[in-house]
């Protein structure tokens, strides 16, 4: 095996880093889905805390366990853009022919990532049978 060139070198990691534009994109809906989901659990100590009962600690409880299953699709996603990312650069400095592999690793992350956003729209679509009812007498003057 030859050594690798500065420039070869510099070449592997350009490429196997195109991917992390996709890990920072994830990284970033994972931080919102941690803040929605910390809102709700707060949301239910509270009720817990004033006693309440009823659909709505059950509808929050839902929201937030939506929450988490979207969280762990973004989770998931990431972890396989971590690994897409290094089984690209290993396949670019020793010259491995990986693209099944890569393409697997691919499509699972558009699948769990998929998976995740289906969650989250499922828990956002909940949040809408949340809003209080309209008020039928217009806005307060």
């Amino acid at each position: 095996m030859e050594a690798l060139s500065v420039a070869a070198a510099g070449q592997a990691i350009a490429g196997s880093l195109t991917p992390a534009f996709l890990l920072a994109g994830v990284m970033t809906a994972l931080r919102v889905l941690s803040e929605r989901r910390n809102r709700l659990v707060d949301r239910v100590h509270a009720a817990h805390a004033a006693r309440e009962s009823g659909p709505n600690i059950a509808l929050l409880r839902r929201r937030a366990s939506m929450a988490l299953g979207a969280m762990l699709g973004c989770i998931m996603a990431a972890l396989l853009v971590c690994a897409l990312v290094a089984a690209t650069f290993l396949a670019l400095i020793y010259d491995w022919a990986l693209g099944p592999v890569l393409a697997g690793l691919m499509l699972g992350t558009m699948a769990v990532l998929g998976a995740g956003l289906l969650c989250f729209l499922a828990e956002a679509a909940l949040a809408r049978t949340d809003l209080p009812p309209p008020n039928p007498t217009g806005p307060p003057a």
